[in-house]
């Protein structure tokens, strides 16, 4: 079983919100996801070595890194982020005040139409899948004989993902509001697990590779979406197709959200988009390299940065709702002091060992030195970014909360802005690392304007109680980094550009004695440096194991 369903059932109502901040739930839940989500990423991390081994940062690579772009930017556009965080609030406030019949007519009258939505999209994607990469996202491809038409083809297999993940983004929403993270967190292995199999097994069934992967992935996506329907209706959550939600008041609330929501969310998607377009103009290899970068970036991102902002929008909700204006601004001040302590010493890591990383995970087949090379110069810059992400992420939820969808518009207007604009400057003489920097520095504007906007309309949070501990954060990962930097470049204990030849297997077993050594070692250094600085947080994370395992001490000497 799963862990994170809830104990209610659909005969008990619905379950009551908690009406306040409670920090030990909010990093019980975090914890939760962050525990499967690592396993996810885990899993994703494997399937990117298949990838890599079978495509390297080749033709094959480049047409599905745009392939499955596309459709997962209109995911993002029209399923999470926007759609999500006009959705919640409104389930919230149904949550709170409603009953469970009146909660059944809400759920299914928006989900009719929001399906109904998807599908019109994703036919439409399908019919003009052509147009959208040949004069939009990949007009170089050109140049390569038989790439452009195998990304169109690759685009045309893949946009039924774009329906079928979007109603699972939204049941995913749905089992958060009723805190129940687990099982949502868990179904990336899914997909990862489709993939691998789709390309394990007909790799050789086709003329490139890049087809199974596409097989996969639409496959990964039906099993993300079925896995969660038992533990929505374990919830007590209804699907009843009707198209009465065009007159539904809280199906409407949720489009007038989300249409201005939109907005910011399309100029978002325009960002990414157009850092994409300028990647295809540079050297070949350059948006596989890309891909393979953001992939380990989001790899610390989701899971914890990711799991925070999912964990802490359902209780803004019910404290917006409720009215209680301090519990929003403790809540955020709580879940960024928890970002910091996990995002930088991660980025730290990720810079310093980014080298060994990425040849221990991806240097096998097809994926050469080059390959490295590339995406080691762009994960350098993609990791400066990881805390003022996380932070932007964060300070965002508490708009959503209170159903203001203008002012994130504002910030992602600002940030594309900065974004295109570094992009179309540093791509020439930085080549993919200009875009990876250009990203990062966008980003750190999102975080600052979002955050003095917050301040200068009513003080959501202390910037003393929010970023007092970050000094502190900052010492124990020199400390943590000085123990990497004296193992890499002293020791060469993670030296492995010799191993280029050995098989992945004999790689891991060579390397994999270290990497267990000098990983937790690493961590035991930034905990200890942390808990002799006095850092809240890791107290707090240290007190609630301990209850943890006395109660279970407890349990077992009554029995």
């Amino acid at each position: 079983m799963v862990p994170g369903v809830a104990e209610e059932t659909a005969n008990q109502g619905i379950p009551k919100p908690s009406g306040g901040n409670s920090r030990a739930s909010i990093l019980k839940s975090s914890l939760l996801m962050s525990v499967m989500t690592a396993l996810s990423r885990l899993f994703g991390l494997l399937r990117e070595q298949v990838q890599g081994y079978f495509l390297g940062t080749g033709m094959g690579a480049d047409a599905f890194a745009i392939g499955s772009t596309i459709p997962n930017l209109l995911r993002r556009l029209f399923a999470e982020g926007q759609m999500t965080a006009a959705f919640v609030p409104v389930l919230k406030d149904e949550m709170v005040f409603g009953d469970r019949e009146r909660l059944t007519r809400f759920y299914s009258g928006f989900m009719t139409l929001f399906i109904l939505l998807m599908l019109a999209i994703t036919l439409l994607g399908i019919a003009f899948a052509e147009p959208i990469v040949r004069y939009i996202f990949a007009s170089k491809f050109a140049d390569v004989p038989g790439k452009m038409e195998l990304t169109i083809g690759l685009t045309r297999l893949m946009f039924p993902y774009l329906m079928i993940i979007s109603v699972a983004a939204i049941v995913q929403a749905t089992l958060n509001a009723f805190k129940i993270f687990g099982p949502s967190a868990f179904t990336p292995v899914l997909l990862s697990i489709a993939i691998i199999a789709a390309v394990a097994l007909f790799h050789d069934s086709f003329p490139n590779p890049a087809w199974a992967l596409a097989i996969g992935f639409v496959v990964g996506g039906i099993f993300q979406l079925l896995f969660q329907i038992p533990f929505l209706r374990k919830a007590g959550v209804r699907f009843r197709p009707t198209l009465a939600g065009l007159k539904d008041s809280s199906v409407r609330l949720v489009g007038r959200q989300f249409l201005p929501g939109i907005l910011g969310a399309g100029v978002y998607q325009i960002n990414i988009a157009v850092s994409q377009i300028i990647a295809t103009t540079l050297a070949p290899g350059t948006v596989a390299s890309l891909h393979y970068s953001l992939r380990l970036q989001e790899v610390v991102l989701g899971i914890f940065a990711v799991s925070v902002s999912q964990v802490i929008l359902p209780t803004m909700s019910e404290q917006s709702t409720l009215g209680d204006r301090k519990g929003l601004g403790d809540t955020l001040e709580f879940s960024v002091r928890l970002m910091a302590l996990v995002t930088i010493p991660a980025t730290a890591g990720l810079i310093i060992l980014g080298d060994p990383i990425i040849r221990l995970l991806f240097q096998y087949g097809r994926f050469g030195e080059e390959s490295v090379r590339m995406t080691v110069w762009a994960l350098n810059f993609h990791a400066a970014g990881i805390f003022f992400i996380a932070l932007h992420r964060n300070a965002t939820q508490v708009f959503y909360a209170m159903k203001d969808m203008k002012t994130p518009v504002i910030v992602a207007v600002v940030s594309m802005i900065v974004n295109v604009g570094l992009c179309l400057a540093l791509a020439g003489p930085m080549q993919n690392g200009g875009i990876a920097l250009a990203g990062s520095v966008a980003s750190l504007a999102s975080a600052a304007l979002t955050l003095v906007i917050l301040h200068v309309r009513g003080g959501f949070f202390n910037p003393g109680r929010m970023f007092g501990s970050l000094p502190k954060v900052l010492a124990a990962t020199g400390a943590m980094a000085a123990l990497l930097l004296v193992l890499r470049f002293y020791f060469g204990f993670f030296d492995i550009q010799g191993y280029g030849g050995l098989g992945m297997f004999e790689r891991v077993r060579q390397m994999g004695p270290r990497v267990a050594i000098s990983i937790p070692a690493a961590m035991l250094v930034f905990v200890v440096a942390a808990r002799f600085l006095h850092v809240r947080e890791v107290g707090e994370i240290s007190a609630m194991v301990k209850r943890r395992i006395n109660r279970r001490k407890a349990g077992r000497d009554r029995i």
